[in-house]
């Protein structure tokens, strides 16, 4: 066998496994939902509202929800079986879909629709996502973690770079209800593969109050600083880094000039780059020196977010949204990865829901993001949070050199 062929096998070496198999392709399809939402919601606000304010608070019942009920969606991850979890989560966000296709169509859509829609799904989405990430290293062992998650990432990449141009180009020829009806065949689908899953074991048979569980997670948290510091990372990408997928619909009308489908060929050049390390990542398995490659993801990303805003040139705003998008997924990916593999498995539910919790905390980095690029400008936000990003990064590697140990 070549080095080439052993490679190629490595690269893909989770998909051997025919749980996470139907789990994968679960996610690719909730994946391609994320993307098609995120394009649709964002040109709707600002087609209704003609606001980069907008952009932010709408999507604040989203990180409301998310932000109070996730350590409790945690607590019940460690509790109950995640398969029917997930099942019934899917569930709800098909409905939802659904029910803003029916608006939409009916001519009746309201800009308060849509904030109550992303209250809704910030409810769903804090008891799925601790499910839907604790239920990997379920169906996978700590060798094939690593691989797994990037696997996941991969997914995630493939469908930015083509839900993303797509979500464009159905809203230029068949309208905006058209994304959302689609995003309901595809939780459709995605709840068909979750009933391909294996039941899964609880972590914590625990038979005391929720409260105590959830008391008894925080305190396991503030005695490990390293899973602090991963989670602090979480933060500053939550807040700093993501808040220019909020302000992309503004800064590619007002500034580049483009219409829906070259906002989705923007948010694909981001998917692109996300795709590309995650090959990356896969093909380069259970690596060390983890901990290193997320400080300089870190300062990578800063960097590309001042250099994607400041050069508005074709090529150039391609290609740095491209590297974006490829150090944000580096820095997921192995945060995500570092926080399985240090996190106690009766307590990993409850980790990993703080994890997703931190999304919550998106108002924190998207709303004054918002308001100051009504008055400042979408660039000069954008560069600012930029600097910020790559001070984080920096202080921590010197403030604290055992990041650069993690593996």
């Amino acid at each position: 066998m070549t080095v080439r062929a052993i490679r190629l096998g490595g690269t893909f070496d989770a998909l051997r496994n025919r749980d996470f198999r139907w789990l994968w392709f679960g996610r690719l399809a909730s994946s391609a939902t994320f993307e098609l939402g995120a394009v649709a919601q964002g040109w709707l606000v600002y087609a209704l509202t003609g606001s980069a304010f907008a952009l932010g608070w709408v999507g604040a019942g989203w990180s409301v929800a998310t932000l109070v009920l996730s350590l409790y969606g945690g607590v019940i991850t460690d509790r109950v079986e995640k398969r029917t979890l997930l099942y019934w989560a899917r569930i709800g966000m098909l409905l939802n879909s659904f029910a803003l296709g029916l608006l939409i169509s009916l001519d009746v859509i309201q800009i308060w629709h849509l904030a109550a829609s992303s209250l809704f799904t910030g409810i769903i989405f804090a008891f799925m996502m601790p499910a839907q990430q604790a239920i990997i290293s379920d169906l996978v062992d700590e060798g094939t973690l690593l691989n797994a998650v990037s696997l996941n990432s991969l997914g995630m990449g493939l469908m930015g770079i083509f839900c993303a141009s797509l979500a464009g180009v159905v809203i230029e020829t068949i309208g905006v209800a058209g994304v959302y009806y689609l995003q309901a065949l595809l939780y459709l689908l995605a709840v068909y593969t979750t009933t391909k899953l294996p039941y899964t074991r609880t972590a914590n048979a625990s038979t005391g109050s929720m409260w105590a569980d959830l008391v008894d997670g925080i305190h396991y948290l503030r005695v490990r600083s390293a899973l602090l510091v991963l989670l602090g990372f979480g933060l500053v990408r939550v807040m700093l880094v993501m808040p220019y997928r909020t302000l992309m619909p503004a800064f590619t009308r007002d500034v580049l000039g483009y219409d829906a489908t070259g906002l989705g060929l923007l948010l694909s050049a981001t998917g692109a780059g996300a795709l590309i390390s995650s090959l990356g990542l896969c093909a380069a398995g259970d690596m060390r020196g983890k901990g290193t490659l997320l400080l300089g993801a870190g300062v990578i990303v800063g960097v590309a977010l001042m250099l994607f805003v400041t050069i508005p040139a074709t090529f150039s705003t391609f290609f740095f949204i491209a590297v974006v998008g490829a150090a944000n997924n580096v820095i997921m990916v192995m945060n995500n990865t570092l926080i399985q593999t240090t996190a106690d498995v009766t307590y990993r539910g409850r980790v990993l829901s703080v994890y997703m919790m931190l999304w919550g905390l998106t108002p924190l980095g998207t709303i004054p993001a918002g308001a100051l690029s009504d008055h400042f400008g979408v660039p000069a936000v954008i560069v600012v949070q930029g600097i910020l990003v790559v001070a984080v990064f920096v202080l921590a590697a010197i403030l604290r050199p055992e990041i650069k140990q993690m593996q």
